[in-house]
């Protein structure tokens, strides 16, 4: 397959995708186009420091949306299912006992060695 065969299954490709994702494919090219731009023609200007400022505002947003979503897909169905089954992982009833104080067993190689392997 030679370039121009390649150039031209590409340009197919694109033309048959809906009108939302060349949009979408659009926008993402000429945004790494403007950041390319800038870091070659203009990389101490005023107007490249507020771009990046802008692009850090607006990668702190989806941030926090996609750790949301994240969070809510796998945390949320987990405690749902341990509620519904009466499971608690950390051990917090009480019990009979006065105190939440649980002993452990001490480590069988020794306090120095513990020390030295905690993890």
């Amino acid at each position: 397959m030679n370039l121009t065969e390649y150039v031209s299954r590409l340009g197919a490709r694109l033309a048959h995708l809906p009108t939302h994702t060349k949009v979408l494919l659009a926008f993402a090219t000429s945004v790494l186009l403007v950041e390319l731009a800038f870091r070659r023609f203009g990389p101490r200007s005023k107007a490249y420091a507020r771009w990046t400022k802008g692009v850090e505002a607006v990668g702190a947003v989806w941030t926090a949306v996609l750790l949301s979503i994240v969070y809510l897909v796998s945390v949320g169905p987990v405690s749902v299912f341990m509620k519904l089954t009466r499971k608690d992982l950390l051990d917090r009833a009480a019990g009979s006992d006065p105190t939440f104080w649980k002993a452990h067993e001490p480590n069988p190689l020794g306090a120095l060695a513990a020390a030295r392997h905690q993890f």
